[in-house]
């Protein structure tokens, strides 16, 4: 195993920091906060070579697959939804969609946000950090993408996070960066579709 440098151990350790602030701290500007944490990790992921590598071609086949991945993704939490509700829980589901307003704004936003998440979290740490340096298993990329998420003490999101990153870095594994970056533009898109229009 590479010894970890001192830039992965902060890559490691901003997320936290910028997810707490997003979360807890600027909560009533989520929207905005969220794109503006995505993007600081985004950017400085995309400054790497190794990064910008990960950026495979993706043939018409490549993007009905992405599509696809997506849709099956949507499905999935359409069935949680459902969980959720019978288990008494969608207030927590609820939470999480209020933080997104409506309008043209957010459309842009929440591609932003997913375009920059699979730099820093798939590209970055998954296939740089934890894979080339660490030489750990891919799915630990998901593990900590899930926890990460606990900073908004929403059991939910920890949870739904956790699934949204298998989908992810198993699309990024296989894929490349510009599949998973799909899969996660059209999935935002179909969850948050009601609310935007």
């Amino acid at each position: 195993m590479k010894k970890i440098s001192r830039f992965d151990i902060f890559m490691i350790v901003l997320p936290w920091i910028l997810w707490y602030l997003t979360f807890d701290v600027l909560s009533s500007h989520f929207i905005y906060a969220m794109a503006t944490s995505t993007s600081i990790l985004g950017i400085i992921s995309l400054t790497k070579k190794e990064v910008r590598e990960k950026y495979k071609s993706c043939n018409v086949l490549c993007l009905l697959s992405s599509l696809g991945i997506a849709i099956i993704l949507y499905l999935v939490f359409y069935g949680g939804n459902i969980v959720s509700i019978k288990l008494g829980l969608e207030g927590e589901v609820l939470d999480v969609y209020g933080l997104v307003p409506k309008g043209l704004l957010s459309i842009f936003l929440l591609a932003l946000i997913g375009v920059m998440e699979e730099a820093y979290w798939r590209g970055l740490l998954q296939q740089v950090i934890i894979e080339k340096d660490l030489k750990i298993n891919w799915l630990f990329s998901a593990v900590f993408y899930g926890i990460v998420h606990s900073v908004s003490l929403n059991l939910i999101l920890v949870i739904a996070a956790f699934i949204v990153g298998l989908f992810l870095s198993f699309t990024a594994k296989k894929l490349g960066l510009i599949s998973s970056s799909i899969v996660h533009v059209t999935w935002i898109y179909l969850m948050f579709l009601k609310i935007l229009l």
